[in-house]
């Protein structure tokens, strides 16, 4: 004999997964009009890991010095994992989400009373080492990192810097750098 009450239950326990998995892929208007009108939030938006453009994202990136001129800056973000399997398995998610949680433990921290012991900090320190670990090109001979803060809609983002690290000397014979992918 079949219980009906526990088979509408797992109907509407699976449609509410369903609407939610959708919600993640393609929240468009009418996710945002159905989402309105349900209750409590029962319909999440899980962005716990991603950037949101309507509001500013603190980003990381850095520069190298090469031959007395410094190069154009480039963000530090590991990318995301390919779009089909992305809701299942994205371990590019927590090195970003680390990052980001390190911005932030950076930011909090007072540097009017830190004074060059900030650069002591575990947060500046692993900022510094993620950085150092990023392929440069021959012959670099310093490398500086910054906070920018990136707010508004793609098509007129603006950018500011909250924090600006010291030029750190990595001299030409300590190791050598590896080449710039192309």
């Amino acid at each position: 004999m079949r219980d009906w009450r526990l088979i509408g239950l797992a109907g509407a326990l699976a449609s509410w997964w369903c609407v939610s998995a959708l919600n993640q892929v393609h929240s468009g208007a009418w996710m945002w009009r159905l989402r309105r009108h349900i209750p409590l939030g029962l319909i999440p938006l899980w962005t716990f890991f991603a950037p949101n453009p309507a509001r500013a994202d603190p980003r990381l990136v850095w520069r190298e010095e090469f031959d007395g001129s410094w190069e154009g800056a480039r963000e530090l973000h590991f990318g995301f994992a390919p779009i089909g399997s992305r809701w299942l398995f994205n371990p590019q998610l927590i090195l970003n989400k680390a990052i980001a949680d390190l911005v932030r433990s950076l930011l909090i921290l007072d540097t009017s009373d830190q004074g060059r012991s900030l650069l002591l900090s575990p947060p500046y320190l692993t900022l510094l080492n993620m950085v150092l670990s990023q392929p440069r090109r021959p012959r670099c001979s310093g490398i500086q990192f910054a906070i920018v803060r990136t707010s508004g809609a793609a098509t007129a983002r603006q950018l500011e810097t909250i924090f600006l690290s010291e030029v750190h000397s990595l001299g030409l014979d300590t190791r050598e750098c590896s080449p710039v992918p192309a």
